[in-house]
């Protein structure tokens, strides 16, 4: 199994299994469903180097530690930063990209 460790200039965030990434349009239903959110809600989903993030706007956030929980579990995206302004809430979820490696070796043919 391949484990990154998610850091920023804060200091290490999390550890993140990477060998089964769902897709991120998965992720993002996976979330939505947990949230439980039911109006005035959307999300954006921005790439940065080799991170992906899932930033969702809702007004009926309940913070709820196994919800963050099974996110993590389910989708390997771990709440990064949140923040609340006028009732709504901006939660940011984000995971390193799974990153194929292709290696090539010499193959030696004898005739």
């Amino acid at each position: 199994m391949l484990y990154e460790i998610y850091s920023d200039n804060r200091g290490i965030m999390s550890t993140t299994n990477q060998s089964m990434q769902l897709p991120i349009d998965e992720c993002e239903e996976w979330i939505w469903d947990t949230l439980d959110c039911t109006k005035d809600c959307g999300f954006e989903y921005i790439k940065d180097g080799n991170k992906e993030f899932l930033i969702f706007n809702t007004n009926d956030f309940f913070a709820d530690a196994k919800a963050l929980e099974k996110i993590r579990k389910t989708t390997g995206m771990e709440l990064v930063q949140m923040s609340t302004h006028n009732g709504y809430t901006q939660l940011w979820f984000g995971r390193y990209m799974l990153q194929k490696e292709i290696k090539f070796r010499k193959v030696s043919i004898h005739t």
